[in-house]
């Protein structure tokens, strides 16, 4: 077969994956990750029987029960789930040093030059999914294709585990039959632009013509290559951490309206965090940068509690206003705001993110910080489930279809 030289690893359900590998008895059973020192907790994870009764994730656990009457419940065990994300890595760096960190359980590789040790790529698919399984007991969902936009939609095609070999002709069809959402570059602005244009599956955007590329937007035809699977992005070894997203807003005209200039703010970190979250990453840090209409500019830096992040809409939004207000010190206008996501970290499971353990030397009461840290995981979860909820229909229907009501004073939700 004539495949490419991209793997994509694709860990699905990754907390009770961990979970079922350490005790074989859960396999077949329905059972859920949740913390059962946390009145009502809420389901983390959970086996593919228990999705099978109706359990979701971030849903109640008392309301899973109920669903369920045999139902399992397992407390979380972050450590073991940081493992497995380091044996995955270790185990594919044994294979290429071209290994891509793109959210908690999922790696990209490229095996191009390595022929001569491990075979041909799709040898060398197979033989990393069997040092996977062998050292962790875990089967991931494996993807080979020419490209990483290829590799990434058959990894969700062919889920929840397995190895996915596509030949060079066969990835192109794939693709085309996907929703237009989970092309690479189609982003908050571009897609109502789509949806509006009845482009909603990939195969329709790769038949355009160059021309109607460009009527859509600048990087149109660079959409269009990535649709018909002409994709030369690379490997990228750089870590989370060190990884950048970036994003402006230029005010028409100037303005010196502090409810206005704060609510674009917000909206410009919307749309940032719409493209992180798509990319299985969450911010520790958020900067503001002002630019006035004299050209002269300011900037301010917030960042994420320990143990915490910038996740969903309304902490972002919290964010950016906050570093926005204490970057506007001058009674002048602003011509132009800009917004850098930095340190950058896997986004899930939601443990990791939002339920940071007590520190007795800065609360003093051990029982006070683990309660306030119930609570505030509990409030970010539900704000995940929001988010997530939101951000299904913005994939579907486009970003106008569901808008902040004070949108509307502003003009829209974007620049």
């Amino acid at each position: 077969m004539n495949t490419g030289t991209i793997i994509h690893i694709n860990v699905i359900g990754l907390m009770a994956a961990v979970e079922e590998s350490l005790d074989h008895s859960l396999r077949g059973r329905p059972f859920v990750v949740a913390r059962p020192d946390v009145s009502r907790a809420v389901v983390l994870d959970l086996s593919t029987e228990a999705y099978r009764q109706g359990i979701r994730r971030g849903m109640l656990a008392e309301a899973a029960r109920y669903r369920s009457r045999d139902l399992a419940m397992l407390p979380p065990r972050r450590l073991l789930y940081e493992k497995l994300d380091t044996v995955l890595a270790e185990s594919a760096l044994r294979f290429t040093p071209l290994v891509e960190e793109a959210g908690r359980g999922h790696l990209f590789l490229d095996v191009q030059g390595t022929r001569r040790l491990f075979g041909a790529p799709e040898d060398a698919a197979r033989r990393l999914l069997r040092d996977i399984s062998d050292r962790t007991g875990i089967v991931p969902t494996i993807a080979l294709a020419s490209t990483k936009t290829a590799a990434k939609v058959a990894s969700r095609v062919f889920r929840p585990f397995g190895f996915a070999p596509l030949s060079v002709n066969d990835e192109r069809e794939l693709v085309a039959r996907q929703p237009v959402e989970l092309l690479p570059g189609v982003g908050v602005k571009l897609l109502p632009r789509l949806i509006a244009l009845e482009i909603r599956e990939i195969g329709t955007l790769a038949s355009l013509s160059v021309d109607e590329a460009q009527a859509i937007s600048p990087k149109g035809p660079e959409l269009v290559l990535r649709a018909r699977c002409v994709d030369d992005s690379p490997v990228n070894m750089e870590p989370p951490s060190r990884r950048m997203l970036s994003g402006e807003c230029t005010l028409e005209p100037d303005s010196a309206d502090p409810e206005l200039l704060s609510w674009r703010a917000k909206a410009l970190a919307a749309e940032l965090g719409f493209r992180m979250r798509n990319t299985g990453l969450v911010a520790r840090s958020l900067r503001v940068r002002i630019v006035y209409t004299d050209g002269e500019t300011a900037a301010r830096t917030v960042r994420a509690a320990r143990g915490a992040g910038f996740a969903a809409d309304i902490q972002l939004g919290r964010a950016a206003e906050r570093a926005f207000r204490e970057a506007w010190t001058r009674r002048v206008r602003v011509r132009e705001i800009q917004i850098e996501l930095e340190k950058f970290e896997p986004a899930g499971p939601e443990l990791d993110l939002f339920d940071p353990e007590p520190d007795e030397g800065i609360c003093g009461v051990a029982g006070v910080c683990a309660r306030n840290a119930t609570i505030q995981a509990r409030r970010a979860l539900m704000h995940l489930k929001i988010q997530d909820a939101v951000d299904r229909v913005h994939r579907k229907y486009g970003m106008s279809a569901l808008v902040p009501a004070a949108s509307h004073m502003f003009g829209g939700v974007s620049c």
